[in-house]
C-alpha cells in the first residue's frame, strides 16, 4: 500500500490521510495528493495593475513585492488582460494567494 502525506505552504497545515485501494503506484498516489490540496487550499483571490508584461500566462507563478501587502509573497495567475486607455497600457493580473 502507498502512503500519501498532504503537507500545505511551510508543512504547518496537515492535510490528513488518504487510504484508497486503487493507489497502485506512485504516478496515481501523486496526482490524488495535488488533487487533495487544491480540493482544501484556502486563497485570496487578487488584481493586480502593473505595467504592460509580455510573456506572462495564466498558471505562472509569480512574486509579488508590494509594501501596502506586507511581505513578500507568491501566487498564481488564474487570469489576465491587458487595458489600453489613451495612451496608457498596463496589465491587470488575477492572482489567487495563499492564505
Amino acid at each position: 500500500m502507498i502512503d500519501v502525506i498532504i503537507i500545505r505552504g511551510q508543512g504547518a497545515i496537515d492535510g490528513g490521510e488518504i487510504t484508497s485501494p486503487l493507489l497502485s503506484s506512485v504516478e496515481p498516489a501523486v496526482a490524488r495528493g495535488r488533487q487533495e490540496i487544491e480540493r482544501r487550499a484556502r486563497a485570496r483571490k487578487v488584481s493586480l495593475k502593473t505595467t504592460y508584461r509580455t510573456g506572462v500566462r495564466k498558471g505562472q507563478i509569480v512574486e509579488v513585492a508590494d509594501s501596502l501587502q506586507g511581505p513578500v509573497w507568491r501566487g498564481v495567475i488564474m487570469g489576465l488582460s491587458h487595458v489600453v486607455e489613451g495612451p496608457e497600457v498596463y496589465t491587470v493580473l488575477d492572482v489567487e494567494r495563499p492564505l
